[in-house]
């Protein structure tokens, strides 16, 4: 029987009435629990994340903010660049499908550890370490067992690109636990309405339970985000971040293009972890500088004529675009050559005021003396870190060292100022991997910033020059018949160019870039020229050479030269340094406690990168110690291990087989901190003789 069309509106309105009248149960019922999530949530940040909390406080909601309560009882959110909300009227159904899908089929970073090379001629013991680890993990690659499919219950690191409203997070951490979680959100909105729908309270105490660390990049844009990373990475290692889970959560354009920033920056956490032999020839020349009577680099002059003109010369080919202009007027600038730039600057008749160099081995003192006459340097001063080879200094008319950062001879060398000059050294900062890079930390670190760069190009144009046509290099490496020198291979990279198109670069020259980018950040200098057709830089100003006006007024350059030299350097009132501070004894116990960790038998993948850790954590306890450089001595070398044992223990699906090749890895790890240990008694007052023949 067909109801009547009165009896089908009421009961329609019945439903209706219902099912709103349910809606205003869940709303309320949901209202109650997010208020004291937000209270809960908000305690736990101001205990663990103090910063955050700040942020949280300070935060004004935009009109229109909402959370809209789903029929499934949980929180929902349209975010302000959207027009949709982020879930389904299922959230955690939803949520939980993607979380078993990306755990089925999961995203990892791998790094092939079988091409470190194997250098016959260089008998260094970490090169030779490194020869047995590239045999030994060629051997593990030949044995072809089948790779990791599927997540385990225990992985290294965690990756997470978009928060929502976090339920992603508690389920994930439900399957898998991992030592170390980066989540990574653009959107600080989408993070504060998280607040009222995720439990962070009890996320945050179970991982601080489970002795893990959570990281959160809260707000960060992709130029920031690669630097949030670096600097974790180098505060607990980056063997945190070689073996990681990537996970998305949420889509968008701005993660996308930080997940295509971490793409193309990963390579930078592989590698240039410094090692054994770099820490001891650099604690040795830190020694030897003092020996020498260098001055040291300890503080800026407030009264200097920071206006002055400052010429960054390096050798790329984009110097010749600009010769005439330093022709023109270099009388008016102080000139600061960067390595081989001096050569160049020689042969086209440009005096030079500093030379800036940074190298460590001897092979490149060896080449320095011979590519300009000895008259050239005793009228120039030299500014190195404190890492160049130590007989470099007697060259010059004079010479001052700049303390490079993270360095075991800086750490040391600090300890003794603070004992005899009552304070530490400054590190200036971003000084490396080139000397473009000191020269300009220098100069900035001291307050100038009327700063033109010429030829620090970080590349070179496809199918152009590589160098400035006086440089010392080669045209082409394999012209043998040429007397130049053979020249590093710029490819695998592009960077944009000053004036459109791109530069070809290599690894090198990538980092190169990166660093004067930071630098530039970091004094927040807006005024550097980058003369050329170079790499771009960004916060430098691309300026052609034709377009550049000749410098107006006279500046005194050489009183301002002799008032650094003068004010801003000092000389350390010591003849030697003592074996006390040297700490032979101190070594001997890091590096018998750190074998003592390692040998001890591991049962499972969570054993033995618990392992791992525990090592690095007991070293990095030395790190603001008396004994801070023992740290460095020993980090690089932990590190350049310590990421191919956790890689290899992830790998392989077949626990017992990655357990069985990590123990053979580990064994040759012990015998090289054994080594370590003997060599450096021996040889902590030894230059580095690489090309020494």
């Amino acid at each position: 029987m067909n109801k009547d069309p009165i009896s089908q509106q009421l009961e329609s309105l019945s439903e209706k009435l219902s099912e709103t009248t349910a809606h205003q149960a869940r709303e309320a019922k949901f209202a109650e629990e997010a208020n004291v999530r937000f209270s809960k949530n908000l305690q736990s940040f101001e205990k663990y994340y103090p910063d955050i909390a700040k942020a949280i406080n300070n935060h004004s909601v935009r009109d229109g903010f909402c959370l809209h309560v789903t029929t499934s009882g949980h929180g929902n959110f349209v975010p302000k660049t959207s027009s949709a909300p982020i879930y389904s009227q299922s959230p955690i159904e939803q949520t939980t499908e993607q979380v078993e899908r990306q755990l089925r089929k999961p995203v990892l970073s791998l790094t092939d550890y079988t091409g470190y090379g194997q250098n016959q001629e260089d008998d260094r013991l970490h090169v030779r370490y490194m020869t047995e680890l590239t045999k030994l993990m060629i051997d593990i690659r030949e044995r072809a067992a089948a790779p990791l499919s599927t997540m385990p219950d225990h992985f290294p690191s965690a990756i997470i690109f978009g928060i929502g409203l976090g339920y992603h997070v508690p389920l994930l951490l439900e399957r898998t636990q991992f030592d170390y979680i980066f989540l990574i959100e653009p959107d600080f909105e989408q993070f504060f309405a998280s607040l009222f729908c995720t439990d962070w309270f009890q996320v945050i105490a179970d991982i601080d339970e489970q002795g893990g660390c959570l990281f959160f990049h809260l707000g960060v844009d992709h130029s920031l985000f690669i630097q949030d990373i670096e600097k974790i990475a180098e505060d607990v290692g980056a063997f945190a971040l070689v073996r990681s889970f990537c996970y998305q959560h949420t889509p968008g354009n701005e993660l996308n293009t930080l997940i295509k920033q971490w793409a193309k920056d990963y390579f930078r956490f592989q590698f240039g972890h410094g090692f054994y032999n770099d820490a001891v020839t650099g604690l040795a020349h830190g020694i030897h500088h003092i020996r020498n009577k260098a001055a040291w680099l300890t503080n800026t002059a407030q009264d200097l004529d920071k206006d002055t003109p400052i010429f960054i010369i390096g050798n790329g080919p984009s110097l010749d675009e600009a010769e005439a202009f330093i022709k023109r007027n270099h009388k008016k600038a102080i000139i600061i050559a960067a390595g081989t730039s001096i050569a160049t600057l020689h042969k086209k008749g440009i005096p030079v005021d500093f030379h800036v160099l940074v190298e460590r081995p001897y092979s490149n003192y060896k080449i320095f003396g011979e590519i300009v006459p000895p008259e050239v340097y005793e009228n120039i001063n030299l500014v190195g870190l404190s890492t160049l080879y130590p007989d470099t200094n007697h060259r010059y008319k004079w010479s001052g060292i700049a303390a490079k950062g993270a360095e075991a001879g800086t750490s040391l060398l600090d300890i003794l100022a603070l004992q005899h000059l009552s304070q530490t050294l400054p590190k200036i900062p971003y000084c490396n991997p080139v000397v473009a890079n000191a020269a300009l930390s220098f100069v900035l670190y001291l307050g100038f910033r009327n700063v033109y760069l010429f030829g620090v190009d970080n590349g070179k144009a496809p199918g152009g020059a590589h160098h400035s046509k006086d440089s010392i290099y080669r045209a082409r490496n394999e012209d043998t018949e040429d007397e130049g020198h053979c020249h590093l291979e710029i490819e695998g990279h592009t960077l944009p160019a000053n004036f459109g198109g791109h530069v070809l670069s290599n690894d090198l020259f990538m980092i190169a870039h990166a660093q004067l980018e930071k630098l530039l950040r970091y004094y927040d200098v807006t005024t550097c020229l980058n003369v050329g057709s170079g790499a771009k830089i960004d916060k430098a100003m691309a300026v052609h050479a034709e377009d550049l006006l000749d410098i107006e007024g006279d500046y005194d350059t050489e009183r301002l030269v002799e008032q650094i030299k003068a004010e801003c350097f000092s000389t350390f009132p010591l003849d030697d340094v003592s074996e006390e501070s040297i700490a032979l004894e101190g070594l001997k116990e890091l590096t018998e406690h750190i074998c003592s960790i390692a040998s001890e038998p591991v049962t499972s993948r969570r054993e033995a990168a618990d392992q791992l850790r525990r090592q690095a954590r007991y070293l990095n306890a030395y790190k603001q110690s008396k004994w801070g450089h023992l740290f460095h001595v020993i980090k690089g070398s932990l590190l350049y291990y310590h990421c191919p044992l956790i890689t290899l223990l992830y790998t392989y699906e077949d626990e017992a087989f990655s357990l069985e090749q990590y123990q053979r890895l580990n064994e040759l790890w012990m015998s090289y901190i054994k080594e370590i240990y003997t060599h450096f008694c021996d040889h902590y007052t030894e230059k580095c003789d690489l090309g020494l023949e």
